[in-house]
């Protein structure tokens, strides 16, 4: 099992999104392999109401995400979380939270 995670930075308009993981995987000659090809992301970004649309820097639309507010912190869900959370009333446990998971108590 592994700890692995994104981080997504929105300021004035542009995006930074890094992954991570504590996993490392070798290939076949011991080189360690980059698991996240093209990361750290960057864009820009505009929200329109609860929806985030964010476009990379080479122009590419990427898939929308949601910025929810509930219990006084806000969440950052992709499509499928939300879709969930309009089924369920519940928030996915892997959901970002503004500040990082040290606030999700």
């Amino acid at each position: 099992m592994a700890y692995a995670g994104s981080n997504i930075e929105l300021s004035d308009g542009k995006f930074e999104w890094e992954k991570f993981t504590d996993a490392v995987v070798i290939d076949d000659t011991g080189k360690v392999v980059n698991q996240f090809p093209g990361y750290p992301l960057q864009g820009s970004y505009r929200t329109a109401g609860e929806i985030l649309h964010m476009e990379s820097a080479s122009g590419e639309a990427m898939s929308n995400m949601f910025i929810l507010q509930r219990d006084d912190r806000e969440y950052l869900l992709t499509v499928e979380q939300f879709k969930a959370l309009g089924e369920t009333g519940e928030f996915d446990k892997c959901a970002l939270v503004l500040g990082g998971y040290q606030d999700n108590r």
